[in-house]
């Protein structure tokens, strides 16, 4: 398997670097660490448009150089200039043709420290790839754990996020990781002067969804090789940041978040509760596409072994 890194010189590409080695270790996959080129739809036969090309060629191949510095000892890394005609489709070209796991992508450099914010390349990817898309948070690095040790999906409680759960699932076994099933409340401002009224919606909401999430994980228990299952975690506030950081994080934690049921068939689309959970989230981002969901889904169903470390 491979993983891409859409890499740009500074921090926000070392950042991408440290995130793809993160899962590259984590998945046992090859790190193709990938510049696009972008090059005009039709031909020209100008000099002065030869020689810009030229030199920005080269000058991809000495940020690439300094890429090599950047990328961790301990991961099988390539680098590759892609000519495309943009870099969105130049990334998911790439992907496409080798096979890849997932895009990384870095976070926009001014974005919130800690959070994730996508730039113009990111935001389009995020609306267009075929390919799962990771993002990280500004300021990643990845020191202790160096790997994934715990998927935390994003989960609704909705009819068709099943799938999206078995698919967390067998990824979680693959790489050698717990699962857990994550989900966020906002509560009205209205009761929070209203004790009464808050806990019981506060329990009403943690009913619903530990039965919903049962349901789910009780045919992550039935798969060959199951992961590791932790106690299902749901997050209440009066907006989407304090539910996400009232489960609870811990290092080496990585969300998966499911694309939109209104995104345009295979590809990855967010809607607007999506978009807010990744850009609130203080964990790197897992965004699956629709038509990754079946593909992924089935691998954990097929009588394989798991990624037991």
């Amino acid at each position: 398997m491979t993983t891409i890194v859409a890499y740009q010189p500074g921090v926000v590409g070392r950042e991408a670097l440290q995130l793809g080695a993160f899962i590259a270790r984590s998945t046992r996959s090859k790190l193709l660490v990938t510049m696009v080129l972008p090059t005009p739809s039709a031909p020209s036969v100008a000099r002065v448009d030869f020689q810009y090309t030229s030199l920005l060629r080269q000058q991809l191949f000495t940020e690439l150089e300094e890429a090599k510095g950047d990328t961790p000892d301990d991961v099988d890394a390539e680098f590759r200039i892609q000519d495309a005609r943009s870099v969105p489709s130049g990334l998911v070209e790439v992907a496409e043709a080798e096979d890849a796991g997932l895009i990384v992508v870095g976070n926009s450099s001014r974005g919130a420290f800690g959070r994730v914010s996508l730039g113009s390349v990111t935001n389009h990817l995020v609306h267009s790839s075929p390919v799962p898309i990771a993002l990280a948070p500004r300021g990643f690095h990845s020191h202790d754990p160096a790997r994934i040790r715990r998927l935390d999906v994003a989960y609704g409680g909705l009819a068709g996020t099943s799938g999206l759960v078995l698919a967390a699932a067998g990824m979680a076994a693959e790489m050698g990781a717990a699962l857990r099933l994550t989900s966020f409340s906002l509560r009205s401002r209205s009761l929070t002067t209203d004790l009464i009224a808050e806990d019981e919606l506060r329990s009403a909401v943690t009913t619903d969804v530990q039965s919903s999430a049962d349901r789910a994980l009780t045919e992550v228990q039935a798969l060959p090789h199951p992961p590791e299952i932790g106690a299902t975690a749901i997050g209440f506030g009066e907006d989407w940041a304090d539910a996400i950081a009232d489960v609870g994080w811990d290092a080496g934690d990585t969300l998966v978040v499911g694309s939109s049921d209104m995104g345009p068939g295979r590809r990855v689309f967010l809607g607007s509760t999506g978009m807010r959970i990744v850009h609130e989230s203080p964990v790197p981002v897992i965004i699956l596409p629709g038509d990754a969901v079946p593909t992924l889904v089935e691998r954990a169903e097929s009588d394989r072994p798991g990624g037991d470390r």
